[in-house]
């Protein structure tokens, strides 16, 4: 007799640990762990999905044993190396075994599915109930399915499954397994290839499609990553024969390469710079499996990644590319497709379920050995994996928002320790977390490329002396007269506001003094709902002060301006300039539209918040300013230093020539971010950065781990967070390791409708908050309380 050890897929964190089944003895052969089953679970055996992590010869628990249903799998989704990192996951985050499991089956989904059957027998049946027996159930037609009834029916089949009239199955199957897959394979024929070499007159978006299908033959799915409605470009020039479209039969396992080191690209040149920085990373990498990439050359970058993925599947050997989202664009893919053709795969968030299936299935088998992708390609089924490479590693994208929350970086960590692989994490800006690694010798550094300095110095405006001369505006008497400059030689300005339109704390308008947290120095957030100022991490309130604490002053104003309102001044003061704004989502076409407005020199002030590090490319600008980085500086959290210094670095060095005058508006001259930032001293910065993490015990120093407790209910959400906070405070009072919990803080209403409470906990061991919220579930704390939880360790 076999055992099989079976996490469930269900909801409650206290039941949510290894079942022992018995494996039938007719599924003995099939079922083995890593595969998706059907168990029967609780009082009444209903039949729910469960996951094998272990198969076993015995069992230690004493009392009858159900059995296993059936299988759902033909074969195991995850391997070993899979199976132990979501388990990693699931006690590092305190997740659900299941919520981590998704990040893996994103590619092969289950869908349920209830069918209804007749019971034998003779009932008492309504008028309803009779219609409903005869409508559905009529001649022949002994099963039926959910889909089926409609919702007005409803209330008559739930009579009906209650008086057994008739009973439910449910069954489930992975979308898309048991059928026969094609994809549309798109090829550039002859004539196509003669097309675009002569033919000047060829629309944008077709010739940059015919460049792509150039490199090689392509799926739908690669093509989305260039447009997302391709085929409205390639319709023509499919009818003219230019390109052939061909509908190709997947193949999975049976479509595998024999010879994985083989490459059909050029092989990678790498300059003799190059080829010594590569040696020394070979040298680094056998000593500790981390790497950084401290990037001043983008060329030399990509060539090293090229040459480093060379060696990997000449080594039969699989890798991993991670890109933040904004970053997925077909010109970046081109070099990949270029050195490995065929063995390259792209994931990303446009994907269709059948184009991640089909992926997750190529991976698996080998076909693919090269995976460009967001975050969550970290987890497809990887052949032989050799490398992870995490590009931009700061940005905010490679942390996920939904449960478990992480950063990737975490993730490629642990799958570098499991299969004792290399990784790479490769920046300009590195992340204080990661400088942190590097100082003390966890991560090896690798310089690429020499920084440039800036050729001209950003000037610091100093808005208070502007208020005390006079000026009240927030326009600075040097910000407007750099516009006139701009305007009259018919260069741009591009103006930067990382803010769409509330204030967020509160300053003295005489000496700039802003209000912050006697307990945790960030600066108290102003909340509308009782106009009081709040600390968002211990809990500390205070009214609005009449006067300022430093100069005595009555001018006590709110620190906020949006984005809306700096075009409303600008356009009183500059009313013929052509202006643009842009903010939040945008789309491509709105990218694109604005891209050529920029090329043609048809925008003379350009307002924007941080998408105009992302999106644009500027030509001829004559000023960029930041407008108020105050607002960033205090935004109540303890990385704003850190995000400031990254984001205004990046918008300076992407809009500054060598012509261009650079401003700074600024209610704090004597800032330390402002400084490293117009002197780009990233050490400095550093220096000062971790020596205030380290006073106020602020991550990587310590773990920081926040609690959001959340409904629709006011009180109950408020009561929720208070009983959770008193169960922590009780139960990590056992602990010896240093630890504080502060108070829930009420954090306002989410955008789902919400309302959200935040208890915060800093701890020195993490393995310590791990086992202590295993006995916290085990109790059923979370499970007890009316409100949803979730916990996320800040990176």
């Amino acid at each position: 007799m076999k055992i099989a050890e079976v996490f469930l897929n269900q909801k409650n964190k206290r039941i949510d640990h290894a079942y022992d089944y018995v494996i039938p003895q007719e599924l003995e052969i099939i079922i083995k762990k890593g595969m998706r089953v059907v168990v029967p679970f609780g009082i009444g055996n209903r039949r729910i999905e469960g996951f094998v992590t272990v198969v076993k010869e015995a069992s230690d628990y004493t009392g009858k044993i159900k059995k296993i249903k059936e299988n759902i799998d033909k074969e195991a989704i995850l391997n070993e190396e899979q199976i132990e990192l979501c388990l990693w996951m699931k006690a590092c985050y305190c997740s659900l075994f299941y919520e981590s499991l998704s990040y893996f089956t994103m590619g092969i989904k289950t869908i349920q599915e209830i069918n209804y059957f007749k019971n034998q027998g003779n009932f008492s049946l309504d008028l309803n109930e009779n219609w409903f027996m005869n409508h559905y159930f009529n001649t022949g037609n002994e099963v039926v399915s959910h889909r089926k009834v409609k919702q007005d029916n409803q209330v008559i089949l739930d009579q009906l499954l209650k008086k057994k009239v008739i009973d439910s199955v449910k069954t489930w199957k992975t979308i898309f397994a048991n059928e026969e897959q094609t994809h549309d394979t798109y090829h550039l024929t002859e004539t196509g290839r003669q097309l675009l070499q002569n033919d000047k007159k060829l629309g944008k978006k077709q010739r940059m499609l015919l460049e792509y299908l150039n490199c090689k033959d392509m799926s739908g799915a690669e093509l989305k990553m260039c447009s997302t409605r391709f085929d409205k470009s390639l319709e023509p020039l499919i009818l003219k024969a230019y390109v052939t479209r061909t509908a190709v039969l997947f193949q999975g396992e049976k479509g595998a390469f024999s010879e994985f080191n083989k490459i059909n690209g050029p092989a990678v040149i790498l300059t003799d710079e190059e080829k010594t920085k590569y040696h020394k990373y070979n040298q680094l990498i056998k000593k500790n499996h981390g790497i950084f990439f401290h990037v001043f050359d983008a060329v030399s970058k990509y060539r090293l990644f090229f040459k480093a993925i060379e060696d990997k599947i000449k080594a039969n050997q699989s890798v991993v590319v991670i890109f933040p989202e904004v970053n997925m664009t077909f010109q970046r893919m081109e070099m990949f497709y270029k050195y490995f053709g065929e063995k390259v795969g792209v994931f990303h968030g446009r994907l269709t379920p059948k184009e991640r299936f089909e992926l997750f299935e190529n991976v698996k088998s080998g076909r693919i050995q090269v995976v460009i992708g967001v975050g969550s390609a970290l987890f497809l089924p990887f052949k032989n994996l050799g490398l992870i490479i995490i590009d931009d590693e700061h940005d905010s994208s490679h942390t996920t928002i939904s449960a478990p929350k992480f950063h990737i970086t975490d993730i490629a960590k642990k799958i570098s320790e499991i299969m004792k692989i290399a990784y790479i994490l490769a920046d300009d800006m590195p992340r204080i977390a990661i400088w942190y690694l590097i100082e003390n010798k966890v991560l090896n550094k690798l310089q690429i490329g020499e920084p440039q300095k800036r050729q001209n110095k950003i000037e610091i405006i100093d808005m208070q002396k502007e208020i005390h001369s006079g000026n009240m505006s927030v326009l600075s008497r040097q910000l407007i007269k750099q516009i006139k400059r701009s305007l009259q030689q018919k260069r741009m300005s591009v103006l930067f506001i990382n803010n769409k339109g509330y204030a967020n704390s509160i300053f003295c308008r005489n000496c700039g003094h802003v209000i912050k947290c006697p307990n945790c120095n960030v600066s108290l957030k102003y909340f509308i709902n009782d106009h009081a100022l709040h600390c968002h991490y211990c809990g500390h309130q205070e009214a609005i002060p009449a006067h300022c604490s430093v100069c005595g002053s009555d001018k006590i104003r709110y620190l906020g301006l949006g984005i809306d309102q700096l075009e409303e001044n600008i356009k009183k003061i500059f009313p013929n300039a052509r202006i643009k704004t842009v903010q939040g989502n945008l789309n491509r076409s709105e990218i694109k539209k604005t891209n050529q407005a920029l090329l043609n020199g048809e925008i003379d002030i350009f307002i924007g918040t941080q998408v105009l590090i992302n999106h644009f490319s500027f030509f001829h600008v004559g000023l960029t300013a930041a407008i108020l980085i105050d607002q960033d500086l205090n935004q109540g959290d303890y990385r704003a230093s850190e995000t400031v210094y990254q984001t205004y670095s990046r918008f300076f060095e992407k809009t500054m020539g060598n012509e261009t005058v650079g401003l700074i508006q600024t209610n704090e001259p004597e800032n330390d971010t402002i400084y490293s930032i117009v002197n780009e001293e990233f050490q400095e910065f550093y220096r000062e950065e971790i020596r205030y993490r380290k006073v106020m015990k602020y991550p990587p120093i310590v773990n920081m781990i926040v609690f959001g407790v959340f409904q629709k209910n006011e009180k109950e959400t408020e009561n929720d967070a208070f009983k959770l906070y008193v169960a922590l405070k009780s139960n990590f009072k056992k602990a010896g390791d240093w630890h504080a919990i502060y108070k829930p803080i009420r954090l306002g209403i989410t955008k789902g409708g919400n309302v959200k409470y935040q208890i915060v906990l800093k701890i020195l061991d993490l393995s310590t908050f791990q086992n202590i919220m295993m006995e916290i579930i085990k109790l059923g704390v979370i499970e007890k309380l009316k409100s949803k939880v979730s916990i996320q360790i800040n990176p």
